[in-house]
């Protein structure tokens, strides 16, 4: 769409020109990607814009102002009426840009949820880490009664921290471990995004039970003050893993939260909202899942060289972990949204005088 340029002060008031052409670039991304792919702020701002642009209008049509001023503005406000009102469009799905554009700006847009999600995991973890630090038998009570048995055995072995994984990547191969990875890291997952439906407490229940679990396990550890090597042998998968869960989690309580307070809207019209952009959470955490499982089934199980101690391996999980958070806070920032465009394709107009 051209973008407007008066030369003429009195044509139309700079504020003016700066409203119309911010909602043509509004425009511009809705046409492309739809009024979802508008953020919460923007989709406030498309329909103020537009009902000013139609009080513009009405104005330049009393006034008898220059018919292309006129016409303008009434494709400008036709346009933002019919994307409004008119049936959604059937869209082609781009799959590089949901990836960059949808996903990250879905997660900046919902980040409060994960928070909880990530809290609610967190919090049990610190109190069964505490109380299995100092005395392991509450692994039993928390967790699984065989789990001190487990560690002690573990800890026997003294092997470098790939091994761990080794033994069965050898056996079954690396292939194959990550597919079996990553069937269960996707059925925790998935559990955590359908309790939802239980108004939230289903998925709170899964990310406290996790938290107590890994908290359990850390504290064993760290009772025979071998904490390190838990953490040395996930640590190439387990912040992409973690990360995972509290998104999936974060969606789960999303659409749980819509069931409790759907605000001024219907019930059934705010869990639904919740769960499209649930569904754009979960699919994040399935790619992050997915490259979690190539790292357990390729890198994790590596126990020669660098990767047999842990500071070498805590940095692959962490880089991992970092690029990650760029892709998810930053995505969108590499993709040139579809604005209006170049100043050389401008529409100068001059307003007529008064009747």
């Amino acid at each position: 769409m051209p973008r407007l340029a008066a030369t003429d002060p009195q044509d139309a008031a700079s504020e003016d020109r700066q409203r119309w052409v911010r909602l043509a670039e509004l425009i511009a991304v809705a046409d492309r990607d739809g009024m979802s792919a508008l953020r919460p702020d923007e989709l406030d701002e498309f329909a103020r814009l537009y009902r000013m642009t139609a009080s513009d209008l009405a104005a330049a049509r009393a006034r008898r102002r220059d018919p292309r001023l006129v016409a303008y503005l009434n494709g400008l406000a036709g346009r933002a009426a019919g994307l409004i009102y008119g049936a959604p469009a059937r869209r082609r799905i781009d799959p590089l840009r949901f990836f960059l554009v949808t996903i990250p700006r879905t997660f900046r847009a919902t980040v409060l949820y994960t928070a909880v999600a990530f809290a609610l995991f967190l919090a049990p973890a610190i109190a069964s880490y505490l109380m299995t630090s100092a005395n392991p038998a509450w692994a039993g009570a928390l967790f699984d009664p065989r789990l001190e048995a487990m560690v002690e055995d573990f800890l026997a072995r003294d092997v470098p921290p790939g091994q761990y994984f080794a033994d069965t990547s050898s056996l079954i191969g690396a292939d194959n471990l990550s597919g079996f990875v990553l069937a269960n890291n996707l059925k925790v997952a998935l559990v955590a995004f359908a309790l939802g439906i239980t108004a939230g407490i289903g998925t709170v229940y899964a990310l406290v039970g996790n938290g107590l679990m890994l908290g359990s396990f850390l504290g064993v550890f760290a009772h025979y003050d071998r904490l390190i090597d838990p953490i040395a042998i996930v640590a190439p998968h387990g912040f992409l893993e973690l990360s995972a869960i509290f998104m999936a989690g974060g969606a789960g309580l999303m659409i749980g939260w819509a069931i409790v307070d759907p605000g001024d809207r219907l019930r059934l019209e705010a869990m639904a909202d919740a769960a499209r952009r649930g569904v754009v959470l979960l699919a994040a955490a399935l790619i992050t899942l997915g490259l979690a499982a190539i790292f357990e089934g390729f890198v994790s199980p590596q126990a020669s060289g660098v990767m047999q101690t842990a500071g070498p391996r805590v940095l692959v999980g962490f880089t991992a972990w970092v690029a990650m958070c760029a892709w998810l806070l930053l995505g969108d920032r590499l993709v040139r949204r579809p604005d209006a465009p170049q100043p050389a394709e401008r529409l100068e107009v001059t307003a007529a005088p008064d009747a």
